[in-house]
């Protein structure tokens, strides 16, 4: 896979080590991303609050092509070395006005290895944003360069957060180790639609953690991405 950053991945590459998350600005057409958003919303009407919905490849197969983004792949591979994978599959992550905001985290598989954390990353995340993230709607908060410190969260949870901002069609990527959470939506009316996808080295991997892609979904997809989810397909 080719690894050769053009100049905002290069810059994208150099705030993911030093502060561990950044945002890509416009990777996808706001026409396609406000359609992912009314689909998932669609699938999710019956819920309220900050609703997951796992497993979304399967009744959501357009979100392949968000999936083997080039410019998400080449910093995947830049972070987790060759090959890497997928997650087993996409989740969508929708926090309705009045949710409340999630608690500081580091993720999986972080709480299964012993502390210190080790320094280089675990999992590389992605939520790809499908309305706009703002400060009002609930968009992610992470505490800048917490991927360096080699443990879980330990302070209160508003110390030294930022929200991670951008227009629809944008995506924010960060390394595993960085302390994160959702924002609470205190707007009246706007929602925020995010897919979260996540990629792992060949190392790790615990398949039975999330729903894996059905067969005859798998078999439709591009030859690049039955790669990334040879390990999450159903048997």
């Amino acid at each position: 896979m080719d690894q050769n950053l053009n100049a905002a991945e290069e810059a994208a590459g150099r705030q993911l080590t030093e502060q561990g998350y950044c945002v890509l600005e416009g990777l996808i057409e706001e026409e396609e991303a406000a359609g992912l958003d009314a689909r998932a919303r669609q699938l999710m009407a019956d819920r309220s609050g900050y609703v997951k919905l796992e497993g979304a490849l399967n009744p959501i197969p357009a979100l392949a092509s968000l999936c083997i983004h080039p410019a998400v792949l080449r910093l995947a591979g830049r972070f987790l070395g060759a090959p890497f994978y997928l997650v087993n599959n996409a989740c969508m992550m929708w926090c309705q006005p009045g949710a409340p905001g999630g608690r500081l985290h580091a993720d999986w598989p972080l709480g299964d290895v012993p502390q210190p954390y080790p320094l280089w990353p675990l999992l590389l995340q992605t939520m790809w944003m499908l309305t706009d993230f703002t400060p009002e709607n609930g968009a992610t908060r992470l505490v800048p360069g917490t991927h360096l410190s080699g443990k879980p969260p330990g302070t209160p949870e508003d110390e030294g957060e930022v929200p991670a901002l951008g227009r629809r069609g944008s995506v924010l990527i960060w390394l595993g180790g960085v302390w994160h959470r959702n924002g609470t939506n205190t707007s009246a009316d706007q929602h925020r639609m995010g897919a979260n996808v996540a990629y792992i080295p060949r190392f790790v991997h615990r398949p039975e953690l999330w729903p894996r892609v059905r067969r005859e979904i798998y078999r439709e997809f591009p030859a690049q991405l039955q790669q990334l989810l040879e390990r999450s397909v159903e048997p």
